[in-house]
């Protein structure tokens, strides 16, 4: 190579050195708020009402602080997660017990004491510690990176697994086309590489840009008080993607010396309540309960442990779904006793069955299910019009209990549900009592905040004789409604 050429590639090489220089330092100075958003840090602490931002490795989180929602106080620490303040480094001669799930086990409409994971951390023995992980909404697919991001750093001996409503809904999405995965490029084979990577400001930001920042936009906010969904025919988690999901969390856990046990959670329907169309979740238990047997996990049936008690559904559940303040109570005393050989003995002492995960074919995926109008829903209904409502933003149906006999501190919420397109809503509705309805605009689409208009009806009540109520329609633009004489 002649002198002045090699001269020339020199320079070229040094002026690029410099320039990518300049760029490192330039976005490291003024992109900082990009280069927070790649990392995905739990959001600021908010104190007021539900808040559930985007976040593109987890579609949405909750906000730290300390709220009422649906009459219940809620309380959210600085690590995201319901309860009190956690240190991430586990204190010496502490067993972690960390549970993971959706609004069941985050305990929608329930105050935080009355929890099954905050009633389950005080019936053990004071050396173990149990941690709520469970969000509105959650699936597998969200569960996982929220593990990988936060979970496995708060080193748990004991974790139990109770996904299941998410995964199973049908939505207008499907989770593992709209999340980004938190580790799949750092356990591929350029791992190395990509290590090294992110100490780069300038990658981070590329990524950011490039990858996380098109999905983020992208991500939805949850809906997740109980109500139909507003469009689509899709399983958020497909069920071999269920399977493969439960899986990971036992190759995972044991990874780290961490047990494993499957809780199998329960709504009105499998307790008898009546039901329209085919169900739609039965096959996702299975998948939990073969997964279980599988790995020699054990599994905590929390339908059987319901109808043991000889409770109806009314005192166990606050609407379909959602456990009551009792039905949580029954939910840790079957903990309590589910745990018991591991905290004497710190093992289970199941024999895992073994074999290679099986193919499972869902019915609902071949379009041999009923479509997505004709899911499950309750056999007593609440359904009409919403008019004069702003087109484009959400709406969220609050069922208030106004009945005068009502015990003053029981949870007001009869129901509730949110709706994208309100030219028409349906949703479940109690059989029995007085109601009123309440209405949010949720503008940013966050779930009820302190700035969104919201209208109450409570002037006109709604009497429960056990049929479903048709017809009414709800105008907001002289915020007056309509009831059918029945």
């Amino acid at each position: 190579m002649r002198p002045i050429t090699r001269l020339r590639v020199r320079f070229a090489i040094l002026a690029g050195a410099g320039m990518l220089l300049m760029a490192e330092a330039g976005i490291s100075v003024f992109c900082k708020r990009t280069l927070l958003l790649w990392n995905a840090p739990v959001p600021v602490t908010q104190t007021g009402a539900p808040y559930l931002p985007g976040n593109p490795y987890l579609l949405w989180e909750m906000v730290p602080g300390e709220r009422e929602e649906m009459g219940a106080t809620v309380k959210v620490n600085k690590l995201g997660f319901r309860g009190p303040e956690t240190p991430i480094h586990k204190p010496s001669g502490t067993k972690r017990i960390l549970i993971v799930g959706d609004s069941s086990v985050y305990g929608h409409g329930v105050s935080n004491e009355q929890t099954f994971g905050h009633l389950l951390d005080q019936a053990l023995p004071s050396d173990f510690e149990v941690l709520n992980l469970g969000a509105p909404g959650y699936s597998t697919e969200q569960t996982l990176n929220l593990m990988e991001m936060r979970g496995w750093q708060l080193s748990p001996d004991l974790l139990i697994v109770a996904n299941l409503w998410s995964d199973n809904n049908f939505d207008s999405f499907i989770d593992k086309q709209l999340i980004s995965d938190r580790t799949a490029f750092q356990e591929s084979w350029a791992a190395p590489v990509s290590e090294a990577l992110q100490h780069s400001a300038l990658y981070r930001w590329l990524d950011w840009n490039l990858r996380l920042g098109p999905k983020a936009a992208e991500v939805q906010k949850v809906g997740w008080m109980l109500g139909r969904a507003p469009s689509g025919v899709h399983r958020r988690v497909d069920i071999n993607d269920y399977a493969s999901n439960l899986q990971t969390f036992v190759d995972k856990a044991h990874a780290q010396d961490c047990h494993v046990m499957f809780l199998g959670l329960a709504n009105a329907v499998d307790l008898g309540a009546n039901t329209e169309g085919a169900i739609a979740w039965p096959l996702y238990r299975e998948v939990m309960m073969d997964t279980a047997k599988r790995n020699g996990a054990p599994y905590a049936d929390v339908a059987s442990h319901f109808r043991e008690s000889g409770l109806p559904t009314s005192s166990l559940f606050l609407d379909e779904m959602h456990p009551s303040a009792e039905g949580h109570a029954l939910i840790s005393s079957l903990l309590e006793t589910a745990v018991e050989p591991w905290i004497d003995g710190d093992d289970f002492e199941l024999t895992a069955e073994g074999g290679a995960p099986k193919r499972w074919d869902d019915p609902f995926s071949r379009g041999e299910g009923p479509p997505i109008d004709d899911t499950p829903i309750a056999k007593v209904t609440l359904s009409g019009k919403v008019i004069g409502a702003p087109e484009g933003i959400p709406i969220q149906i609050d069922l208030v209990n106004l009945d005068p006999e009502r015990d003053e501190h029981a949870n007001p919420m009869l129901g509730s549900a949110r709706f994208d397109h309100v030219d028409s809503f349906e949703m479940p509705a109690p059989s029995s009592g007085i109601f009123g309805l309440r209405l949010y605009l949720d503008k940013e689409a966050d779930g009820p905040t302190r700035g969104d208009p919201m209208v109450t009806f409570y002037d006109h009540p709604i009497r429960a004789d056990g049929n479903s109520i048709r017809g009414v329609v709800i105008d907001m633009t002289t915020e007056k409604i309509k009831i059918p004489t029945r």
